[in-house]
């Protein structure tokens, strides 16, 4: 109906897409740039904090301090004082000694001697070792070893470099360097190798993996010089993995760590942190990219498909729920599989891309605001100001459009309310020929307009068990009920049409007791009119006087007999009942009465017992009386001489029915007769006399307007019985 419906959502879809796309290529951007890593980074720190792990008890720090470089003088220390330290605590039964110190230059000769034999002598000290720029190069690099004395006597060696993130936090280590092709594992994973605590083979071990840093002293700690001076504990250093370092502020070997973790930690405990986290199972490791991009990709597509499917409000629900969603699958699989899987670019999408669409679907709303507000001005019937109410453009134009849709809706209703006066029953059919609407005489001949919508009229028809006849543009209902069918079409273009169904069933009743009508004229009095005439013109010789005067007599008084039945049944049908409080049994005695001559003739007798009290009822006297006496001659006439036709009188429920019975002890009811026993002109039995046929189909009328039922049993005995049932208001 309206043409701005058409143009907006083409325009719609093209910036739905659009943006989708933009939003994909943010998506990527901000992946390979990391624009949002430090984003990331922030999450990955709650993550830790909310999930620091416990402290393994057996890693010790043995701490080269202030202390230690009191007593034992000014760094660096002479190397004989590196082998008597690492002799004591060798003394004391370690699992295995990370000495984080590193020696790449000689010394005093006789001093790395005595550190060679005293790394040799123990066999449980691995040494670290760094990475140097590769000569002649600008990007590479080599390893940087201890000297050789140290790097044979050791058990083993490992890196210890460190790279900060982006933020300049280090939080990552390397577990394995790789330079070409060659791997160089860090000093803590050589250490917890030597110990057989590592829980990877060679070639399974991860590149890199992320720390979870626990709260700073709660390490089992001790400085250097109680080792040194004698005043340490041996069993303390049993089974235990000895982490040796400087922590001396003076010695600068200090990084970055979270906030949560302290801010700033030296070197040693950075070591004692990684090796934790490999013994007690809390290296995280980042999800590789294509998975990390998959997951985003997928929220995004997921919003999208929320702004194109759903209401305003329920993108925004669906929009949080995506962001809840996200923020979920993040502290899920770091909690649950030590996997970061960084989400910082899709909550980005999904910020800038709400608002966009809201922006751009709220500019295609007021578009399409100011074109249905131009289309309604002209079939409103209320008076429009030029100026709306309202805050902002888009409310002014919601005030306008709403003033217009109730001018409008005024008039559909006014329409609406014309249609359902309408008596007859009008559907509206759409393109497949589905019901869509219809009026109230339509909802009364098929059910609620809610209910049939969407159904075919044949398929309403066979539930109500009628049926079309296309040459007569009739239906005809299983109730009996026909009407007459005009089809319109409404939009051709669509092919939804208008059907008006008219009840023409008074019409066809009437048309049709106009043909019986005639019938009747035409047939049953005129035979015996020209029976009379042809008696009138015979001569006295054919027929003796009496005789012939007898049959003229006999075919008057049919003549008569069916002039009063039609016009006793013309006169009910047009004047209805007379109701009136008619005592019964005086009623049914007095038809009792009135058919004895004709029952003495035939040496018959009519019965009837009234009750010992009175019973009144609501009903029409005279047409009851009119029909008892039908049924009661009717009776007679065709029960054999010497019989009885007996008549009865109950009550029904609650005294409000009627019933009264007629039965004869005749042949019954002829098979013709039986297959419609109250039809009008129907099948007749003239064997006991001239029969108009008219007798029992008063008597169905009778009944019928006295609101009652009619039953024809057979009499076991012979005979038939009729059980009449009237009600009396």
């Amino acid at each position: 109906m309206f043409g701005g419906t058409k143009l907006l959502k083409p325009r719609l879809t093209a910036e739905w897409v659009i943006l989708f796309l933009a939003m994909l290529a943010l998506l990527v951007a901000a992946h390979q740039r990391g624009w949002t890593e430090r984003f990331d980074l922030f999450l990955l720190d709650l993550e830790g904090q909310a999930n620091a792990p416990a402290t393994d008890p057996s890693i010790i720090l043995l701490k080269i301090d202030d202390r230690a470089l009191e007593e034992l003088g000014a760094w660096p220390w002479d190397r004989a004082v590196h082998a008597e330290l690492i002799e004591r605590i060798n003394s004391f039964g370690p699992r295995v000694i990370a000495y984080d110190v590193l020696f790449v230059e000689p010394s005093n000769e006789e001093s790395d001697v005595a550190l060679g034999q005293a790394l040799a002598a123990s066999g449980k000290v691995t040494l670290p070792h760094s990475f140097t720029s590769k000569l002649n190069t600008f990007y590479g690099q080599a390893p940087f070893y201890p000297i050789a004395l140290f790097r044979g006597s050791a058990a083993d060696i490992g890196h210890v470099a460190l790279s900060p993130e982006e933020d300049g936090v280090a939080r990552q280590f390397d577990l394995s360097f790789n330079i070409e092709g060659e791997r160089f594992p860090h000093l803590m994973v050589s250490s917890l190798a030597l110990d057989g605590a590592s829980p990877w083979s060679d070639d399974m071990l991860p590149d890199s993996a992320f720390v979870r840093y626990g709260a700073r002293g709660e390490f089992r700690e001790a400085s250097a010089a109680t080792v040194l001076d004698g005043s340490a504990v041996p069993e303390y250093f049993k089974d235990a993995i000895v982490l040796v370092g400087a922590t001396s502020q003076g010695l600068g070997d200090r990084y970055s760590v979270p906030s949560y973790a302290g801010g700033i930690l030296p070197g040693l405990e950075m070591q004692g942190a990684f090796a934790n986290a490999i013994l007690t199972d809390n290296l995280i490791q980042r999800s590789p990219a294509a998975w990390t991009l998959a997951v985003q990709i997928f929220a995004i597509v997921l919003l999208f498909a929320g702004f194109w499917r759903l209401s305003p409000r329920s993108a925004l629900i669906a929009a949080i729920g995506l962001i809840a969603g996200l923020f979920g699958v993040f502290f899920a699989t770091l909690m649950v599989l030590n996997i970061w899987i960084p989400v910082g670019g899709a909550l980005l999408a999904i910020v800038i891309s709400y608002p966009l669409w809201g922006w751009r679907r709220l500019a295609s709303v007021s578009r399409f605001l100011e074109s249905e507000a131009a289309e309604l001005r002209g079939l409103a019937s209320l008076p429009i100001s030029e100026r709306s109410e309202g805050f902002d453009v888009v409310a002014q134009q919601v005030t306008l459009l709403k003033r217009l849709t109730k001018g409008v809706s005024g008039n559909l209703t006014l329409i609406q309310d014309v249609i359902n006066a309408s008596p007859d029953a009008m559907l509206v059919t759409d393109g497949r020929g589905a019901i869509s609407m219809g009026n109230f005489a339509a909802q009364d001949l098929f059910g609620p307009i809610s209910q049939i919508q969407g159904f075919q009229l044949n398929e309403l028809l066979y539930e109500s068990e009628g049926q079309f006849n296309d040459k007569r543009d009739e239906l005809s209902l299983g109730d009996g009920r026909t009407f007459w069918l005009v089809a319109a079409d409404l939009d051709a273009d669509v092919g939804s049409q208008v059907l008006s169904l008219r009840e023409v069933t008074q019409i066809k009743e009437a048309d049709r007791h106009r043909r019986e009508t005639l019938e009747f004229l035409s047939h049953d009095m005129r035979s015996p009119q020209v029976a009379i005439i042809s008696l009138a013109q015979q001569q006295d010789a054919v027929l003796e006087a009496s005789d012939r005067f007898g049959r003229i007599e006999d075919q008057a008084r049919r003549t008569l007999k069916l002039t009063e039945d039609f016009v006793q049944i013309a006169r009910i049908s047009n004047e209805g009942l007379e109701r009136e409080e008619t005592e019964m049994n005086s009623v049914l005695q007095e038809a009792a009465d009135r058919a004895f001559p004709l029952a003495h003739k035939k040496r018959s007798k009519v019965a009837f017992e009234p009750g010992e009290e009175p019973f009144f009822a609501r009903v029409d006297p005279f047409a009851v009386a009119r029909m008892l006496d039908n049924l009661i001659s009717n009776a007679v006439k065709f029960s054999p001489d010497n019989s009885q036709v007996t008549l009865g009188l109950s009550t029904g429920a609650n005294g409000r029915i009627v019933k009264l019975t007629v039965i004869d002890q005749g042949p019954g009811l002829s098979p013709e007769r039986r297959a419609d026993p109250f039809a009008r002109f129907g099948a007749r039995d003239a064997s006991a006399g001239p029969s108009s046929g008219l007798g029992l189909a008063y008597v169905k009328q009778v009944v019928d307007l006295h609101d009652g039922e009619i039953a024809i049993e057979t009499v076991p005995a012979g005979g038939t019985k009729f059980v009449i049932s009237l009600a009396s208001m």
